[in-house]
């Protein structure tokens, strides 16, 4: 070989090792700071394409994206001079991100505090490089709240030309002195006897008691944010129609608050015994309801009238007494029929609770016709009539001592629906007559009638 091709051939591997030396790749941006979600390229240098690539990811493609801070490396195969293949890795580049803040406030505490206390207000997920500003003016990452209010910490940062900025809130409640827990009802606060209310309070306290008295010997407690209150008169005690409930709360720090309200159960109502069952009245007359117990309300009372032969029609009259006067009812009530009555109260125009229902007769044709007994006509004359055993197991007597001796009484039996059972005549001159023998057991309504007297009285048959 002669020197000239010796140097030819010492030339081209020089060239090549050298070219082979110079092939690179490394990183870009080279950091160490980069904004969240920045983008990292492999740059090379010395090869020719086609590359692959691969991160230390475990990534393949030429620019990879990063949310956390560590350290990334990238190798590229590539093309060199002479169409040689080389493998390249970069350095192993650490990198911190700046990450968007996010904000969230620690109440190392209870956020309700006492009178005269403090609860400390905590910045959590700090970073070196984040900035704190409170809507008090404050700019340390802790601060003490005394008054209540919304606190709002606004957390920033503006590093390496990557700008963030969040914010969070709390609400701190500082109690005062005179501070009454609110009582908040689910159910309305008056109620037919028996009665059920629900009642809740605020959440929020570190304890709930609540207390109020409902007949029994210890009263009722609950020791959770809603009570239930039953008003009927269990366990012995007496029958409540008003109880006042108690609800005390308790923070964190100890100290407590006390409120409460008042429960109603209304009564069911009825007329009174003297005015319920009786079937001689005449419209000038009266009922008169039971009474109801009022607390705070002066309750009206509202008569409910149903025709026995027409059930469920009905009509009410309002009075603003326990009386109702029969003629002021309206539709007006009727000589000769019955009526099943009830009664119920009104209280601040809200009506409650019907009592059993009641029948009346009207069936006087003029005043002061009060029994099946003595009574006068307008001509002076006299009747005197009785009927006896009543109630009967077998058979009612009826007497009949009358001036009009040649005057037949018409005697009808008719049950509480008004349907005729039986009808006879009841001879002037007779002093008694028995009927009733047949008739099956229950109520029924006998009406008497003699010239210008009518009278009804009620009769109970049963074995």
């Amino acid at each position: 070989m002669n020197l000239k091709n010796l140097l030819l051939i010492l030339t081209t591997a020089f060239v090549f090792e050298a070219n082979a030396q110079n092939a690179s790749v490394s990183i870009s941006p080279a950091g160490p700071t980069v904004c969240d979600g920045a983008t990292l390229s492999a740059v090379t240098s010395g090869m020719t394409g086609p590359f692959t690539y691969l991160w230390s990811t475990g990534e393949t493609t030429p620019t990879i994206t990063i949310t956390q801070g560590g350290q990334y490396r990238v190798r590229v195969t590539g093309t060199t001079l002479y169409n040689g293949v080389r493998q390249v890795s970069s350095a192993l580049v650490p990198y911190t991100v700046i990450k968007e803040p996010r904000p969230l406030i620690s109440v190392l505490g209870d956020p309700n505090v006492c009178p005269g206390d403090s609860v400390k207000l905590i910045a959590k997920y700090r970073r070196p490089y984040y900035n704190y500003s409170w809507n008090t003016g404050q700019t340390t990452p802790n601060i003490w709240a005394s008054q209540s209010g919304t606190y709002v910490l606004t957390t920033s940062t503006n590093t390496n030309g990557c700008t963030y900025s969040a914010s969070t809130s709390v609400d701190i409640n500082v109690f005062d002195n005179g501070y009454q827990p609110a009582i908040t009802p689910l159910t309305p606060l008056i109620g037919c006897k028996p009665a059920t209310f629900q009642l809740t309070a605020d959440p929020g306290f570190a304890n709930y008691e609540w207390t109020w008295f409902d007949g029994t010997p210890t009263g009722g407690v609950s020791a959770t944010q809603n009570a239930t209150v039953l008003l009927d008169g269990s366990g012995g005690g007496p029958i409540l129609d008003t109880s006042t409930v108690y609800l005390t709360v308790q923070l964190g720090g100890g100290c407590k608050f006390t409120s409460s309200t008042i429960v109603r159960s209304i009564r069911q109502i009825e007329l009174r015994t003297p005015f319920c069952g009786v079937f001689n009245y005449s419209l000038a007359d009266s009922v008169q309801a039971e009474l109801v117990l009022t607390y705070q309300y002066a309750p009206q009372y509202e008569f409910e009238f149903e025709e026995t032969l027409y059930p469920g029609t009905t009509w009410t009259y309002l009075s603003n007494t326990r009386w109702c006067n029969l003629s002021a009812v309206s539709p007006a009530l009727q000589v000769s029929k019955f009526y099943n009555v009830r009664v119920r109260p009104v209280i601040n125009g809200r009506p409650f609770c019907y009592g059993n229902v009641c029948q009346i007769g009207v069936a006087t044709l003029r005043p002061n016709h009060s029994t099946l007994s003595t009574a006068s006509r307008f001509d002076g004359t006299a009747v005197d009539a009785q009927i006896y055993p009543n109630p009967s197991s077998s058979e009612f007597n009826l007497t009949l001592n009358s001036d009009l001796t040649n005057t037949p009484a018409i005697v009808t039996v008719t049950d509480l629906s008004g349907r005729v059972i039986e009808t006879f005549n009841f001879d002037g001159s007779q002093n008694t007559v028995q009927f009733g023998k047949n008739l099956m057991n229950g109520i029924y309504m006998v009406t008497v009638e003699q010239g210008d007297f009518k009278n009804v009285t009620r009769v109970l048959k049963s074995n």
